[in-house]
């Protein structure tokens, strides 16, 4: 008999409480999706953008600012290198990035190329007790 067929007697245990039947995602039973606030059309954040309501973080590489542009309006911090500068004080995160750091309440949206980077972007800015991202 194959080795991964006997797979659930080895991990399942009689009487264990908490065995997750093999087969099943475990995400289903020891943890819950965080509710993240939807996304910005492109009519609104051009709206917000242009009434300054909303700060537009950009995470995508130097590299990439070079060669699909910069959208207007937007403040350029790096993916790597966001979750650290956070953390730092108002005064040294504008000495550094050369702009403002945004208050924890404050309306940011956060934007790269395709959307996964942004999304690991406003997790960590919620991680880091930004309320409104």
């Amino acid at each position: 008999m194959n080795w991964v067929a006997q797979l659930p007697r080895i991990v399942l245990k009689p009487g264990c409480k908490y065995c997750v039947p093999v087969g099943t995602k475990a995400s289903r039973y020891f943890s819950s999706s965080p509710t993240l606030p939807p996304d910005v059309a492109f009519e609104e954040l051009q709206q917000n953008l242009t009434d300054e309501k909303v700060m537009l973080i950009d995470v995508r590489t130097s590299k990439e600012l070079n060669r699909y542009g910069k959208i207007p309006k937007s403040k350029n911090i790096g993916l790597f290198i966001l979750g650290t500068h956070l953390l730092l004080p108002e005064v040294e995160f504008e000495s550094q990035l050369g702009f403002k750091k945004p208050a924890l309440d404050e309306p940011v949206i956060v934007s790269c190329l395709a959307g996964v980077r942004a999304r690991t972007a406003q997790l960590a800015m919620i991680g880091a007790g930004y309320k409104n991202v």
